[in-house]
């Protein structure tokens, strides 16, 4: 086994016993990943995830498409998301890109979906993000934002309480967004299950994509 493969399995086990952590408070990352793909899906064409972390989200995703770009300001975590995907063997098929995203760096319309999984809560400035994420999304693609549901939020306290750590939780903005997606057009949908929140937005094909930074149409 070389040492990169070492690192690998060494990152995976880590990753594996934080799951379990979660799971002995009542949240399953892994159930919690499966039910958001299962309500974005199908997904085709180019696909841009925002927050990479360790790679949690991304890995699942990247086998039910060709390839996925993904976008994490912390270097440091996508190391550990890369370490992961070389675990699953889909590290070729994924583009690991450093960078803020309040600034993306792609042209308006450039991908076909857009995801997020669980990193709003962390955000700065989640509106910019969000128009962002709105401002590289074709015509007729897709907007995937998953975040904690109150239920989520209250289990994510627990775990970090216990380990004398705090976890943010802001006010949620999916009512805002949601209402936002349909004045503008989009056929959206929102759920709630294992104690995640999404909204589904399908962009129009006769929209056309706010060529300006972190503004929403």
């Amino acid at each position: 086994m070389s040492q990169k493969q070492k690192d690998a399995a060494a990152n995976h086990r880590q990753l594996q016993k934080r799951n379990a952590t979660h799971r002995r408070f009542g949240f399953d990352p892994d159930a919690s990943v499966r039910f958001v793909i299962e309500q974005a899906l199908p997904l085709r064409g180019r696909v841009l995830d925002i927050g990479t972390g360790k790679g949690r989200f991304v890995v699942p995703l990247v086998r039910h498409v060709a390839n996925v770009t993904t976008v994490d300001v912390s270097g440091e975590e996508q190391q550990q998301a890369r370490l992961e995907a070389a675990y699953a063997g889909v590290a070729d098929r994924i583009r690991f890109v450093v960078q803020d995203a309040r600034w993306l760096p792609w042209p308006a319309g450039s991908f076909d979906a857009v995801t997020s999984w669980n990193v709003f809560h962390h955000l700065d400035d989640p509106e910019r993000v969000f128009g962002e994420m709105l401002r590289v999304l074709k015509p007729g693609g897709k907007l995937v934002l998953a975040d904690f549901s109150p239920s989520g939020f209250r289990l994510m306290d627990e775990i970090h309480a216990a380990e004398g750590r705090h976890h943010p939780h802001p006010p949620s903005r999916f009512a805002h967004w949601q209402a936002w997606l349909r004045s503008a057009g989009f056929a959206v949908l929102r759920l709630t299950d294992h104690h995640q929140e999404v909204l589904i937005g399908r962009r129009s094909f006769d929209s056309v994509p706010n060529p300006g930074r972190g503004n929403l149409e």
